[in-house]
């Protein structure tokens, strides 16, 4: 099943390495260059990661069912939302194991970059929030 398309409101951007995620991380817009990052580190870790583009979260509720799993496995319970904004509505896609790395603070001034390093909105916390929410999961599933 095509799980490319921006029309349906979510889509995979990047498989997983092994094709089978671990790790899923949901993403939009300029977060996209920090998740994909993200995903490198875990890649690195021998973390299978998938990156989701989520586009409008409504639009990709609206698919059938089949496609939302092809892009959100219910079985891949560990979901990170990488988000530069509001975070509303982005808990029930990460699902009750997933986390949310968030940058939610308004009023501040300096490039994207700078900002994102001194309020830690980086890869390496997204990887390390990723490692901890799957950690937690193997531990309940053990």
């Amino acid at each position: 099943m095509e799980t490319r398309g921006p029309s349906r409101g979510g889509y995979v951007l990047m498989e997983a390495g092994s094709g089978v995620p671990a790790v899923v991380l949901l993403a939009t817009g300029g977060e996209l260059a920090v998740a994909l990052r993200a995903r490198e580190i875990l890649e690195g870790d021998a973390i299978a990661t998938r990156v989701v583009v989520m586009v409008c979260a409504e639009r990709f509720e609206r698919q059938p069912a089949a496609y939302r799993e092809a892009v959100l496995p219910r079985g891949v319970v560990v979901r990170v939302s990488v988000e530069a904004g509001a975070v509303l509505g982005w808990h029930a896609l990460a699902g009750e194991a997933g986390v949310a790395v968030r940058l939610d603070r308004s009023g501040l001034s300096a490039p994207y970059r700078t900002l994102y390093e001194q309020l830690g909105f980086t890869p390496e916390r997204i990887a390390a929030q990723a490692r901890r929410s799957l950690a937690k999961a193997r531990e309940r599933a053990a």
